[in-house]
């Protein structure tokens, strides 16, 4: 039973070791994630602020036809006066004249709002561009990286799987679909050391009776907690 409770144990350190280059790789790969979600974000923020600057743009230039417009009008009723009949005439004329002028000024007013709004506008497209290009050559770089990383990774990987295909065999079948099933509920987790009576998986205490027949090694135990597969482990050994 030793030297089956070894075999688990030597092929959970392998499992581990695949599991860990996997991380390593999923980690890699999230980054890559973020950095293609923040480019994204700040392209959609960028036609945001470029169909914002296009309106207030098409505006303005409503705003020019209508001051040449009330220009014009204002030249019209101004030239009218010359010829009025009558004073209600007169007068009609120069409200008319004085509303066209105030309109004018509201309009050159909006006019000013505008191309202050467009100016911003017009910098915030900048900026999120130049970050956006920025971002997009640092990207390229580490997507480099990280392919030339994961080349590296899954060549590692594919002489761990070789061992571990050498290492299955060495263990029993009944034991091995036991050690399947519990590795895929425990995150990968299957056989625990155990030491100073504690389960070094769930780090709760196992009976006192458990725990001396685990430092006997002739059957494999589970943990009462976790229901890992138990092995003895002495302080200071490293897992």
């Amino acid at each position: 039973m030793k030297k089956d409770i070894r075999s688990l144990v030597d092929l959970q350190s392998v499992d581990l070791e695949i599991k860990k280059l996997d991380e390593e790789m999923a980690v890699g790969g999230s980054e890559l994630e973020k950095q293609r979600a923040t480019i994204e974000e700040r392209k959609k923020n960028i036609k945001e602020y470029v169909a914002k600057r296009e309106l207030c743009d098409s505006r303005n230039k409503e705003i020019e036809v209508e001051l040449e417009a009330g220009l014009e009008m204002i030249k019209d009723r101004q030239a009218k006066l010359m010829n009025v009949q009558t004073n209600r005439e007169y007068q009609s004329l120069l409200k008319e004249i004085e509303d066209a002028k105030n309109s004018n000024k509201q309009r050159e007013d909006e006019s000013v709002r505008l191309m202050e709004q467009i100016e911003f506008v017009q910098n915030k497209e900048e900026e999120q561009s130049r970050l956006c290009d920025e971002e997009e050559k640092s990207l390229a770089v580490d997507t480099a990286a990280f392919d030339d990383n994961v080349a590296k990774l899954n060549s590692k990987k594919t002489k761990i799987m070789k061992t571990r295909d050498e290492q299955v065999l060495k263990v029993k079948a009944d034991q091995l679909k036991r050690y399947e099933q519990l590795r895929e509920r425990r995150k990968g987790v299957a056989v625990v050391g155990v030491t100073d009576g504690v389960c070094l998986g769930c780090f709760m205490n196992v009976p006192p009776q458990l725990y001396n027949e685990v430092l006997k090694e002739d059957k494999l135990h589970s943990c009462p907690t976790c229901n890992r597969m138990l092995y003895y482990r002495p302080a200071g050994e490293e897992a």
